[in-house]
């Protein structure tokens, strides 16, 4: 079995399930967790090749912790994720901070960030472990359903318009537009 068989049953990814023997590793893949899934939780394991796939930043870095534990490059096999986006022009839309209240794992907190901070890294500067994944729009790891005030996404390639329109939106791409943003996690 390779990791990414592991990831597909649920052992590891950005959503737990809630009859999951095991419990999820969650949020981007990095090289300690490469290395947890080698040395520690798959020890017994001998993988005969490794899947990876998501932004570039972190294929390089999995990729090098793998070849690091002697893993031939033959061996690795990656999908990228589009993330390098061209931004919008954001300094006339995103001036001024907001007040933004973050509903995550049943609890509140609310705190003020900068417009041109994306919501996801400003949750995360505070402290919090929100869901996410890709960071590039794409795997709707980070989506998060908007119950006040509002936001626009630099890039958004996996919710439909009525989805938008009904208030989700992908908090690694969205910048608040309005004095005021209360996002729920436990909501999608």
């Amino acid at each position: 079995k390779s990791p990414l068989a592991l990831i597909k049953r649920g052992l590891f990814g950005s959503k737990p399930k809630k009859d999951a023997a095991e419990k999820p590793i969650y949020g981007r893949i990095q090289s300690d967790t490469a290395d947890f899934i080698l040395k520690q939780k798959y020890r017994h394991l001998n993988f005969e090749e490794f899947y990876l796939c998501g932004p570039f930043a972190m294929i390089e870095a999995l990729s090098d912790r793998l070849k690091s534990h002697g893993i031939a490059k033959e061996k690795i096999h990656y999908e990228l994720f589009v993330t390098e986006v061209e931004q919008k022009e954001i300094k006339n839309v995103h001036t001024g901070k907001t007040k933004i209240t973050v509903i995550l794992d049943g609890e509140e907190a609310s705190f003020e960030m900068d417009r041109q901070k994306r919501v996801l890294d400003a949750i995360m500067d505070e402290g919090m472990d929100p869901p996410y994944s890709c960071q590039g729009g794409i795997c709707s790891s980070c989506m998060a359903q908007i119950e006040e005030g509002a936001a626009t996404m630099v890039n958004n390639q996996i919710l439909t318009d009525p989805e938008v329109k009904s208030g989700l939106v992908l908090t690694c791409q969205a910048h608040p537009t309005t004095p005021t943003l209360r996002v729920n996690y436990d909501e999608v």
